[in-house]
């Protein structure tokens, strides 16, 4: 469809590498657990911590339930140690299983998450891992 902006990042330590969509309507980075996708596995990860923090967010195409922990996540040469982020428990909607990303990175104003949650590059700007409040998407074929 043409309509949307993805890139690959990684979680964990040793790193995982995803494909997520560019949010800039949601605050979350969260996985998918859709079957024909990479999914984020925790106990591959030495830097994992699990929350005891329950998670539920309604998206336009559909909802998912699930998890929030924290770990490491790079995204082009930025390494952020400590980031919250969602795990799913239920799948979000068919509208993902076609989809060729394997997760979400929300990059909305914090003022609208359904959680504690600190967006990914808020989190990033308040640890001073970037010059400016500001973020670019370069985009190549």
């Amino acid at each position: 469809m043409d309509i949307e902006y993805y890139g690959t990042i990684s979680i964990g330590t040793p790193a995982q590498e995803f494909s997520v969509l560019f949010d800039t309507g949601s605050v979350l980075l969260q996985d998918s657990l859709q079957a024909n996708h990479n999914q984020f596995n925790p106990s591959d990860s030495s830097t994992y911590e699990a929350t005891n923090e329950s998670l539920s967010i309604q998206y336009g195409s559909g909802s998912m339930t699930g998890f929030l922990a924290y770990d490491t996540v790079q995204i082009g040469g930025i390494v952020d140690t400590k980031q919250i982020f969602g795990l799913s428990e239920t799948q979000p909607g068919t509208a993902f299983e076609y989809s060729k990303f394997d997760g979400i990175l929300g990059l909305a104003f914090p003022s609208i998450a359904s959680s504690r949650a600190t967006p990914v590059f808020d989190n990033m700007m308040n640890e001073g891992l970037v010059n400016q409040d500001l973020f670019s998407v370069y985009l190549s074929s």
